[in-house]
């Protein structure tokens, strides 16, 4: 019984504080976690992304977290860079350009 209870409020706390629920800012136009998770590994792997699977890639590990993001542009940019990788490398430089600048518009600074 009291494990039950003990397990009852653990979740009641999580609950209410917002604890394992995704962070979204309080302004959508400053980085959430999830976006800053997406500017980070789109930086980190932008250089070496040469290749078009490189650039598939590197668009799969963006997009494990920018359609999760609450800060504006985000999510967009982040589907614009997985067409962009698929295309012609024009079309992956503006995709990319675009998406570095939604990261450099929302504050991020990198980490």
């Amino acid at each position: 019984m009291k494990t039950r209870l003990t397990l009852a409020a653990t979740a009641i706390l999580i609950a209410l504080t917002g604890c394992g629920s995704s962070s979204e800012p309080a302004d959508p136009t400053k980085t959430d976690q999830e976006a800053g998770f997406a500017c980070d590994d789109f930086a980190l792997g932008y250089k070496s992304a040469q290749t078009t699977q490189a650039r598939i890639d590197l668009a799969d590990k963006v997009n494990k977290w920018a359609p999760h993001s609450q800060t504006n542009r985000i999510a967009d940019m982040g589907a614009a860079l997985s067409r962009g990788a698929e295309a012609s490398p024009d079309a992956w430089q503006l995709a990319a350009d675009a998406f570095a600048q939604a990261c450099m518009d929302a504050g991020w600074e990198g980490s």
